[in-house]
């Protein structure tokens, strides 16, 4: 087939948005539909290949899959082989073990079936940490060039009207299955080649059309597919449900710049010119090193790198993609007239030996639990704090279990009954219960935990969450049945009042962002309702019921330990101190702005302070992390053996160490309190 240099100036106009999208430059917020526009571009190069060597009947699968092979794996192992020693040196265990078997993935051709699994999806921040997230279209692409020719070769004995008929049909059914997966099954909808195939089929289409012999030329066509193009670059973002039929817009856009935009047109000229045509031609050595440099850069700093630093990475990528065509694509395309392997059994040889190298490091690296041995011992240290304590596995719920065998034992002190004290909310609470339970346990102090995860302590409220929506309510409608028929005396309420009433993740405004979907609480007559995290209306109908299930609680003569919001960090504490630690920072200690904290709680706090009552006691956890340590400040660790939380939120035993005794001292007073009219009547 003749070469279209207009060809290569749109692969510029999908690799270059795609590139600022992953740096984080919001003006390019459709960015990611580049990888939409490489696919038809590859299903229109790669079917007009068939077409053109089963027309003069000289297409051979092996000489299909070498040049694929030459195409695509040099210059991607390379790649790879570079990103170790980053890995190696930067990498905490966790992202280790990832990286590790993404590498395994890439070289199975099956890195997107590796991300679908992955917690978060494409667009989720921990997922700007995954040096071979962007291989997933890559994945795609090899499914493709493996079982297309195979399925032209099967159907084309029907003759072409029936190739091209069958090739139509799947198109649509995959874009219907799509649009309903965009609604239904987002994550897999986004990586699977099911809804994937009717991009590459799309360019497909072309090549038949064009191998019909048809001159297509249109200047308005095919400036109405770039400025399409250029319409999503800009219009769309991570809430555009993707592929779907908002996806026509870039396939279409492709599909008439391939059909209309020949030579002569003002599209072609656009395209044609050298500062286009050259980014093209390495735009797959750019696109295969943008996400490592981007990643790696991410993973070294300890904060989001600034615009102006990706900005330098963006423009750092062009040299690094120009050296690799230059020295790794260039010649291993060559094939026979290059003197590296120029025989296909040498180059598919030397290519299933590297996967093999490459496969048996991802294994070593996934074996050994990340590597940790490689960290500095302080770093090792404060990963350790990492592990939340064990008893959140047994009393933090999650299914909603609306009757259970109360009381837990492994939930009680030794000595309880259940029937003293209650400690009761979500994983806020879990991780105060285990080292409460250690002190209460050394005290003869009563004690008994029941928390479950994602819920506000009190029921009568449903959470935004899908998974935990209708829990809530039925959990902790059990616990307050369970109170009433115990005759529990005193209960311990603690939650992440803030996030359920607000809705919003914790931004420390220190480049610590809380990796979190928006999460809030409503009424439960109120389900089913058009609401939203930001609806002033549900702020204060959410406020007004914690403070009338506490006033149910102490009106009904029971005595309340509130626990107000307990400081968050907004960063994974223990990875922020070792990733300090891997870069031989000497002072591990952190902190967050105790003023960010007040603005955060400060609806919660005035409401809280506001309640009057003999049988309320508080416990106000910034009183211990805040101004203590560093004055206006909220501490979240002193050094790698001193870490107060264990992810970006939730206090590890040694920070629950410091809001505990404030808990026993509340049921001591209680207990003093309720002896003392008992002994005057003696």
């Amino acid at each position: 087939m003749n070469y279209r240099r207009e060809i290569d100036g749109l692969r510029s106009v999908a690799v270059v948005p795609v590139l600022l999208f992953h740096a984080g430059f919001q003006r390019f917020s459709g960015g990611f539909i580049g990888v939409d526009i490489f696919f038809v571009i590859s299903g229109y190069l790669i079917t007009s290949i068939i077409i053109a060597e089963r027309e003069k009947d000289t297409f051979s699968l092996l000489k299909f899959y070498e040049r694929r092979a030459r195409r695509i794996l040099p210059v991607l192992f390379f790649v790879l082989l570079c990103s170790l020693p980053f890995a190696w040196a930067w990498m905490l265990p966790d992202q280790m073990t990832s990286f590790a078997t993404s590498v395994i993935s890439v070289c199975l051709f099956a890195s997107n079936f590796f991300f679908w699994g992955e917690s978060g999806g494409y667009f989720a921040a921990a997922s700007e940490e995954q040096p071979l997230l962007h291989t997933w279209s890559l994945a795609v692409e090899e499914q493709y060039y493996l079982l297309f020719p195979l399925f032209v070769i099967l159907v084309w004995r029907f003759g072409r009207r029936a190739l091209i008929g069958a090739v139509a049909a799947i198109a649509i059914a995959s874009l219907l299955l799509a649009q309903y997966g965009s609604q239904n099954f987002a994550t897999t909808n986004f990586y699977l080649p099911n809804t994937r195939a009717w991009e590459l089929l799309a360019g497909s289409l072309c090549a038949f059309v064009l191998a019909s012999g048809r001159q297509c030329k249109s200047n308005v066509l095919s400036l109405t597919g770039l400025a399409i193009i250029v319409f999503a670059i800009f219009a769309y973002d991570q809430a555009t449900p993707f592929p779907s039929l908002y996806a026509l817009a870039p396939v279409l856009g492709a599909a008439l710049v391939i059909l209309f935009g020949s030579t002569e047109t003002v599209t072609a000229r656009l395209l044609s010119i050298r500062p286009m045509v050259g980014i093209g031609l390495i735009s797959y050595s750019l696109y295969l090193w943008h996400q490592p440099v981007f990643a790696f850069a991410r993973i070294r700093s300890l904060t989001e790198p600034s615009a102006l630093a990706m900005g330098l990475l963006v423009l750092g990528c062009f040299p690094l993609a120009y050296l690799s065509w230059r020295f790794v694509e260039t010649p291993f395309r060559k094939g026979a007239k290059t003197t590296l392997l120029p025989r296909p059994v040498e180059i598919l040889s030397a290519a299933a030996v590297t996967a093999l190298l490459l496969i048996g490091t991802g294994f070593y690296g996934l074996s050994n639990g990340g590597l940790l041995f490689r960290l500095p011992l302080e770093a090792q240290a404060a990963l350790a704090q990492e592990r939340h304590d064990p008893i959140m596995d047994t009393c933090l719920f999650d299914k909603g279990e609306a009757s259970l065998p109360h009381p837990v034992r492994d939930c009680l002190t030794k000595h309880s009954t259940g029937s003293g004290t209650i400690l009761i909310g979500d994983s806020h609470a879990a991780a105060l219960a285990g080292e409460a339970l250690r002190v209460f346990d050394a005290n003869d102090a009563d004690l008994y935990v029941m928390t479950h995860s994602a819920c506000v302590g009190f029921s009568g409220f449903y959470v935004s969450s899908p998974k935990y929506r209708l829990r809530c309510n039925s959990f902790f409608t059990g616990i307050e049945d369970y109170i009433r028929k115990s005759g529990t005396t005193t209960i311990v309420l603690a939650s992440r009042w803030s996030l359920y009433l607000d809705g919003t993740p914790f931004d420390n405004g220190e480049g610590g962002i809380e990796l979190l979907k928006p999460t809030y609480v409503d009424l439960f007559d109120r389900l089913g309702e058009a609401t939203s995290e930001d609806d002033p209306a549900r702020k204060a109908r959410v406020l007004k019921q914690y403070v009338a299930h506490i006033q149910t609680y102490l009106d009904a003569g029971r005595n309340v330990v509130l626990v107000y919001p307990i400081p968050e960090a907004g960063w994974n504490v223990p990875e922020l101190v070792a990733k300090s630690a891997m870069t031989g920072r000497k002072n591990l200690e952190f902190s967050t702005s105790f003023e960010r904290y007040r603005q955060r709680n400060q609806a919660v706090i005035a409401a809280f302070d506001a309640i009057a009552h003999p049988n309320l006691f508080r416990v106000k956890p910034a009183d211990f992390l805040c101004s203590t340590f560093i004055k206006e400040r909220c501490i979240n660790s002193v050094n790698a053996d001193r870490v107060f939380y264990f992810d970006d939120d939730h206090l590890s035993d040694a920070g629950a160490a410091l809001v505990v005794p404030a808990l026993l001292d509340a049921v001591r007073a209680i207990g003093e309190r309720d002896a003392g009219p008992a002994l005057a009547k003696q």
